[in-house]
């Protein structure tokens, strides 16, 4: 399959990737079909990714994934595009040990890489930068940006040192190409609401700064992918799967949805406006942010719903954020807030981060997986619990930290509660999925 493609990465975080990504798929919308895709867990990103442009973005880890699973995500949700533009996480060979980095993604998709190097207080170093970076385990690297430019003389001396890899222009020194960030990240784009200007001051600076023309030919030199079988399941039913959704919980893969979607009607609802979905059949609480809401989510009547469609036996899935308003209280400053209950635990909202990769050992059954199995995700929270009396965990934790222990995935009935997040392309199990 010809995938017209290319991969943007950098020798760190916080070098610029995500706006520029941002800017370069805003100024490619204009004149073609574009898809966004995010390298890594990461939920916030692609917000950025599809307000820029209008598809949504699809996330690429080759840890949790593997490799055939990345390659037919690529490929599925590259058909009907133009171009697909791929945003790599931290630095170039930055992961769980290079195997599962930036670099090894560009290796194992074909997709040739443009770098993305911040120029703010260095000159001449930049050469040396980006030799490093190629030559380091020789990567395919064709092009070079340069951001936080402060002048035209600051360009030219920063361009002359780069050797061997063509220099696409730059992006000025500029105040408006600022994203503020709280504890878990970059606002998510639903509660920045200036993101939008800040893409488009993206996007302007790209199309006046940056040769977008060879960013096209770059992507269209990519070789052809050879791409896998997707296998899951197409059939759509009459059931309908609840999915939360507002400014507390947010954090889903928009392939998760997708995948839902194909056996499911998806109803959204709001935690924080007290929505129920009378009649579903599976009920999603993904991650986000509830710790900053918690007097809205005690007021919530969507946990006397929650609660007694757990008892009733229906499948219900709470990740991390979802996990925190399944339990019994939250604690914030020193004051409990009571949630659904479904749980026996209570959870202190702020403290030190916890983010890495897992990889769970199934020990019970579960509609997720079966005893016995191993399954991979992510965790990503600052909240940790103070209290549990729970038994049942459907997880010992190889690789992570869990909720208790080293175990994740509590239990009760057919309601799991994690601290990971899944990404459902690893999923083999069908009885919900």
């Amino acid at each position: 399959m010809r995938v017209p493609r290319l991969l943007i990465s950098s020798d760190r975080s916080d070098s610029g990737k995500t706006l520029i990504t941002s800017g370069i798929l805003k100024a490619l919308s204009k004149r073609m079909r574009v898809r966004g895709f995010k390298a890594g867990p990461d939920f916030i990103d692609p917000g950025y990714h599809k307000l820029a442009s209008g598809s949504p973005s699809i996330n690429l880890d080759l840890f949790i994934m593997g490799k055939e699973n990345v390659i037919k995500s690529l490929c599925k949700y590259s058909k009907d595009k133009d171009i697909s533009v791929i945003e790599g996480v931290m630095g170039l060979y930055d992961g769980v040990e290079t195997e599962y980095s930036t670099y090894k993604l560009s290796e194992d998709t074909r997709t040739p890489i443009v770098l993305v190097i911040d120029c703010y207080n260095v000159g001449s170093t930049v050469g040396a930068i980006v030799k490093g970076l190629v030559s380091y385990r020789n990567a395919n690297v064709k092009g070079v940006i340069l951001n936080r430019v402060a002048s035209q003389t600051h360009f030219t001396y920063c361009r002359n040192s780069i050797e061997g890899v063509k220099v696409l222009g730059y992006i000025p020194f500029s105040k408006e190409l600022s994203v503020p960030s709280r504890h878990l990240g970059l606002f998510t784009v639903e509660s920045n609401r200036e993101a939008e200007k800040a893409i488009s001051k993206a996007a302007e600076l790209v199309e006046n700064y940056v040769d977008v023309d060879s960013l096209v030919e770059i992507a269209k030199e990519s070789p052809e992918i050879e791409c896998p079988d997707d296998d899951h399941p197409q059939e759509t039913s009459k059931k309908v799967a609840a999915i939360a959704y507002d400014e507390a919980f947010n954090f889903y893969y928009y392939e998760n949805l997708d995948r839902i979607s194909k056996r499911y009607e998806l109803r959204f609802f709001s935690p924080l406006n007290g929505d129920v979905v009378e009649g579903a059949d599976f009920i999603y609480i993904g991650g986000g942010y509830p710790e900053l809401f918690v007097e809205e989510l005690e007021k919530s009547k969507t946990k006397e719903w929650v609660k007694r469609e757990s008892e009733r036996g229906k499948p219900i899935l709470g990740e991390c954020g979802g996990l925190m308003f399944l339990s019994s209280n939250l604690i914030k400053s020193g004051r409990k807030f009571k949630m659904a209950g479904v749980f026996d635990i209570d959870i202190e909202t702020l403290g030190k981060l916890t983010l890495g990769y897992t990889e769970l050992l199934a020990v019970k059954d579960s509609f997720i997986t079966d005893k016995g199995k191993l399954i991979r995700g992510h965790e990503f929270h600052v909240s940790y619990p103070v209290r549990v009396s729970e038994e049942e965990f459907a997880f010992e934790n190889k690789r992570g930290k869990g909720i208790l222990n080293g175990k994740d995935g509590v239990m009760s009935k057919n309601t799991l509660g994690t601290y990971t997040h899944f990404h459902f392309s690893i999923v083999e199990k069908r009885t919900v999925f």
